[in-house]
């Protein structure tokens, strides 16, 4: 049973003087919205953010902002390079660890040869990364966590728009382990570099399988949706308003590159991307700076070609000599 204890949060918010409060749970957490608004409001007046969230990167709107003084975002991790321009309280939930790895068939590694594992996680599993590179070390594997950018807060952690521990490893490791579950992180990890990326699926019996093929068959989908895109001549050129997506001065870049080419492009705002939007403005391909994911995991939403900032560069400028390039983000604009 989860339990999250309102009171270090409470601590918090008194001691900043708050009394409106944007509550913020990830998906995971929302049964327990009741107790712990409840708890919360007690002491402070709260309303609940209903609406998905997609992590650090998104805190609320500039109209959420104007009604409170704090926002509680539980599940979450801060990220330290972004200018949140509210007072924003991330309550870390991290899964205890897992009390033992013995039963985890590491056949796949043994095969292929790999000794030097760098040891990736998911924030909720970051406890667990610990104990399991114990018991690769005891396997006789050489282990460690990369360092990680401005836009983490560990070494080891990931982002689904951020692997910087991956890449301060990439000339050592001859492969790289993530603790997840489901494939949205080790997808984005495998896209992100050439070594092999596994996946330890953090659901007793715990797995370890390989997301090589996996993404090989997403970089077949991503080439045959920015396939004709040479010829297209209305681009839209999307900027993201959460406060961790937001790169205006990039989508500018962008916009004035596709213009040197003789076609037409514009900017468009948004927080939530509809492909109605778009099909509506007549779009014949978009160039989406916020989220790589909203790209390269969702463009089968989209009747027109939909690229990532990396994308249209790999397409249009000719970068990263014939390999696929993952659109990572790195830092953002002050709004």
């Amino acid at each position: 049973m989860v339990y999250l204890d309102p009171e270090p949060v409470i601590k918090k918010l008194k001691e900043m003087n708050a009394r409106r409060i944007l509550l913020q749970l990830p998906d995971g957490l929302k049964p327990h919205v009741f107790s712990y608004f409840t708890k919360l409001s007690q002491n402070f007046s709260v309303i609940v953010s209903s609406s998905g969230f997609y992590g650090a990167c998104d805190t609320g709107t500039r109209d959420e902002y104007v009604n409170v003084d704090a926002v509680v975002q539980m599940g979450h991790t801060e990220i330290p390079n972004v200018n949140y321009g509210i007072p924003v309280i991330f309550e870390e939930y991290i899964y205890p660890s897992a009390e033992t790895f013995s039963g985890l068939n590491l056949t796949s590694l043994e095969e292929k040869g790999y000794r030097k594992i760098g040891v990736l996680y998911s924030i909720q599993y970051r406890e667990s990364a610990f104990k399991f590179m114990e018991f690769l070390k005891d396997k006789g594997y050489e282990v460690r966590m990369g360092n990680n950018d401005g836009r983490l807060k560990y070494p080891g952690q990931v982002l689904g728009c951020n692997y910087s521990p991956i890449h301060d490893l990439d000339t050592w490791a001859d492969c790289h382990i993530i603790l997840s579950t489901g494939t949205f992180h080790s997808m984005g990890a495998q896209l992100s570099t050439e070594r092999e990326v596994f996946v330890v699926e953090m659901s007793e019996p715990f797995t370890l399988h390989s997301m090589m093929e996996e993404a090989d068959r997403r970089i077949r989908r991503r080439y045959a949706n920015m396939a004709g895109i040479m010829d297209v001549d209305r681009f839209v050129v999307v900027v993201d308003t959460k406060v961790g997506q937001y790169r205006m001065k990039l989508a500018m870049k962008i916009k004035e590159e596709i213009e040197s080419m003789g076609k037409t492009a514009v900017l468009a705002y948004a927080n939530e991307s509809n492909p109605v939007d778009f099909q509506n403005m007549m779009a014949q391909c978009i160039i989406f700076t916020g989220c790589p994911r909203v790209a390269t995991d969702d463009f089968d939403r989209y009747p027109m070609p939909i690229l990532t900032a990396q994308e249209f560069q790999m397409m249009f400028k000719k970068t990263g000599k014939g390999k696929y390039i993952f659109d990572e983000i790195v830092n953002v604009d002050r709004q």
